[in-house]
């Protein structure tokens, strides 16, 4: 069993503390995040010094979104300072863009503390309610496989190095020897060496306990490459009986996972949108395991995670229970029918657009993502991921919105946005299609590679291609994509009448569109 981590009890009782009192909570970071970047520049266009009250901000700042950022966090790349955030800059990660592609997100020391004040809480209720999670090998995926950049212009580095780095100093020192990792995963340079990689990891740990990623696609692929590549693994297996007892769990159609990991106690990955899908199928393939699902986590900010708020044990995440805003990380509102509220004037059963102001130099920032707050539990929203609205599609963390799909359309094709759609399929893996009536575009298989490298230009995009998440882009034939698209909205809304977009909502795999 792991020791204690250190500074995980304290992270939740504070954590339960800034739930007693949610808007005094709300309020404090708030003021916290205004008072130490008052004599950045931003600060100072807007006034920091002079605002007094939540109502003073929302009077002060305009809602902003990354390209109303980009300037400024492209001169902080640079090398500049003082700029949005008064703390440095430690590292960048990047993350999907709109029409500009890849988001750079500075990181600081306070954004990465308003991470903490999340995750260790979350870890801290995990271990209390499925400790057996923790009693063997821990595996992490955080951050992207096989980065393209590694520093910015002005010399500061993509990534922190270590994923662990989220939990500080002291926890990370105990998750460490518990954590698998080989050198190998950082130096892969192809999808197919980091999936091999991947998973003679995992085969060789048959004490594996808790696995934490992304998209439960990740996984689907991982045992797709235990069975397809069973061959070239298993031989670097020491120990003969374990190799005999992998070889007769992946002789079956569906792994027999308990085999392979018989004390793995818990998955945890998206779970919601669409997400949804692929982790049904991960729970048939892991029956045995509890499969959390994830609070709504992105690379610029934490918005929620999962936490039982009671002592009472009985329950779990599986009876129902969605994810709380981290009301002790960032500060947030929600732009719903009623206007902008913060977190205390939001009703339940209401869907809003999140906004988020983060210690790392995001002030009213757009996240893209619509959430529903399911129930108030003492005043802090239950809140559920619903979606990045019609004019964007996410089959596994990619993040296409239209305007950037109309931009890479137009530098493969100036005239394609008005000859095409695209949508992503539901399959196995899911893929990308270009639906056309032009035999031009739909009989042009260099169209589509083309297209596909274009995409690319969004990282979480070519994150996905690279790891083997996402298959290629494929081009088919539409007898008439216009009335195809349309049909995915209500009969009320006449076609005449409405804008369709060009990025259609997902398609089921043997979904039809000739």
């Amino acid at each position: 069993m792991m020791p204690p981590i250190p500074g995980l009890d304290a992270a939740l009782a504070r954590f339960q503390t800034a739930l007693s009192d949610p808007q005094r909570t709300q309020r404090r970071i708030l003021d916290g995040i205004l008072r130490a970047n008052c004599g950045t520049l931003y600060g100072r266009r807007h006034g920091f010094a002079r605002i007094r009250s939540y109502e003073d901000f929302a009077r002060a700042l305009p809602v902003s979104d990354y390209d109303a950022l980009r300037t400024l966090i492209g001169r902080t790349a640079a090398g500049e300072s003082g700029l949005l955030a008064a703390e440095e800059v430690v590292c960048f990660e990047e993350t999907g863009g709109s029409t500009g592609g890849a988001k750079a997100v500075p990181y600081t020391a306070g954004l990465y503390a308003a991470f903490r004040r999340a995750v260790l809480p979350w870890l801290a209720d995990l271990r209390r309610r499925r400790p057996q999670a923790f009693a063997g090998k821990l595996f992490f995926i955080v951050s992207p496989a096989a980065r393209g950049r590694t520093h910015t212009a002005g010399g500061i580095p993509f990534g922190s190095g270590s994923d662990l780095d989220y939990f500080g100093s002291g926890a990370a020192a105990v998750l460490l020897p518990h954590t698998l990792f080989l050198p190998e995963l950082l130096s892969a340079q192809t999808a197919e060496e980091w999936q091999f990689h991947s998973a003679r990891l995992l085969l060789g740990a048959a004490d594996l306990a808790f696995v934490s990623v992304w998209s439960p696609t990740m996984l689907l692929l991982f045992l797709h490459t235990m069975q397809t590549r069973q061959d070239a693994l298993l031989p670097q297996v020491a120990d003969p009986r374990r190799r005999a007892v992998l070889a007769r769990a992946l002789s079956r159609e569906i792994p027999d996972t308990r085999a392979i990991w018989p004390q793995l106690d818990t998955i945890s990955c998206w779970k919601s949108h669409t997400a949804a899908a692929p982790a049904a199928a991960l729970q048939t393939w892991f029956p045995h395991v509890f499969i959390e699902g994830k609070g709504l986590l992105a690379t610029e900010f934490v918005g929620s995670i999962p936490f039982w708020p009671s002592e009472n044990r009985a329950r779990s995440f599986s009876d129902g229970l969605r994810p709380l805003l981290a009301v002790d990380s960032h500060f947030y509102e929600f732009q719903g029918e009623e206007g902008i509220v913060p977190s205390w004037q939001t009703r339940a059963g209401a869907d809003y657009r999140l906004l988020v102001t983060t210690q790392g130099g995001l002030y009213r920032y757009d996240t893209g993502d619509d959430v529903r707050v399911h129930a108030l539990h003492g005043g802090v929203p239950e809140i559920g991921f619903i979606g990045r609205g019609t004019l964007t599609s996410d089959l596994c963390g990619e993040k296409l919105s239209e305007a950037f799909v109309r931009s890479a359309m137009e530098t493969v094709s100036a005239g394609l946005p008005e000859q095409a759609f695209l949508q992503g399929v539901q399959a196995d893996p899911p893929h990308y299609r270009l639906l056309s009536a032009l035999p031009a575009v739909w009989q042009n298989p260099e169209l589509a590679a083309r297209l596909d490298d274009a995409l690319g230009g969004n990282p979480q995009y070519a994150y996905a291609r690279r790891t083997g998440q996402l298959a290629a882009l494929r081009v088919c034939r539409c007898a008439d994509p216009q009335a195809y698209a349309a049909g995915f909205f209500r009969a009320g809304q006449r076609f005449a009448v409405r804008k369709i977009p060009l990025l259609l909502p997902p398609a089921a795999a043997d979904a039809e569109a000739v």
